[in-house]
């Protein structure tokens, strides 16, 4: 009881108060000043709360080793238990702490954000949620949702509003016609509501057995498939009623007698 009241009476609490006091005052000032620098978009929510969480713990753990060093602890000892621990730490650990590395190379590189249609390896969908360890993307299409851990991300596909879309036509059909009919097909697209585009681009490629067209359509990602199913069956159609059907694979074949 005596030491209790001797700590009371000596300038130790006020000291320990002090340091609590000029911590808050430093945490408050730095993560407005981080707001104020970075902004309050989405594109930058992900790199304020590393920060604010990096500078937080990092107040919070000087904090105690300073009040630790005024009340006669010796933190030298404790920081080399700390170092110890941690080392076991971060072998038991280890995967836990590439997800969270890949996932602050993710948010401060802008590789996407939640609201994006990506490619990962040979999955497609929209990012519905991100965090330091794992990624959550969903594919209405397919009727598949997936969480990737952030470690195994090194390579993504970020679609954009560009669609292409290849059509392949015989060699036989009349180019002039063939344009007189895709104008068409753009002239009606284009003024669909999910369509910001539409191009036809002509002639794009010499295959075995036929020749490819392309068509290139502006519309949102999240919009690809169904715009891509629309177009098709509105240029299956025309060509349909214009006597033009899509060839079959062929190949010739010679014998030698």
């Amino acid at each position: 009881m005596d030491e209790i009241i001797n700590w009371l009476i000596s300038p130790k609490p006020y000291l320990c108060l002090a340091i609590i006091v000029v911590a808050l005052i430093v945490w408050f000032a730095l993560r407005r000043v981080l707001n104020k620098v970075l902004g309050k978009n989405d594109r930058k929510k992900g790199i304020i709360s590393v920060l604010v969480n990096v500078v937080r713990y990092f107040l919070i753990i000087l904090c105690v080793l300073v009040i630790l060093q005024i009340n006669g602890i010796n933190v030298t000892s404790a920081i080399a238990g700390l170092g110890i621990a941690s080392v076991i730490v971060g072998l038991a650990l280890q995967d836990a702490l590439k997800d969270i590395i890949m996932g602050v190379n993710i948010i401060s590189e802008n590789f996407f954000r939640v609201g994006d249609i990506i490619r990962i390896d040979n999955y497609v969908g929209r990012v519905e949620s991100m965090s330091l360890k794992s990624t959550h993307i969903v594919n209405g299409e397919d009727g598949y949702e997936m969480h990737i851990c952030n470690r195994n991300i090194d390579k993504v596909c970020r679609l954009t509003d560009v669609l292409p879309i290849d059509i392949p036509l015989s060699y036989g059909d009349s180019r002039e016609k063939i344009k007189s009919i895709f104008d068409e097909i753009i002239k009606e697209i284009s003024s669909w509501k999910e369509i910001r585009k539409a191009e036809f681009l002509g002639l794009h490629e010499y295959d075995d057995s036929c020749i490819i067209y392309r068509l290139r359509v502006n519309c949102a990602p999240v919009d690809r498939v169904s715009v891509r199913r629309k177009v098709l069956k509105k240029i299956d159609d025309t060509l349909q009623e214009n006597g033009i059907a899509i060839p079959y694979p062929q190949m010739d074949v010679h014998l030698d007698k």
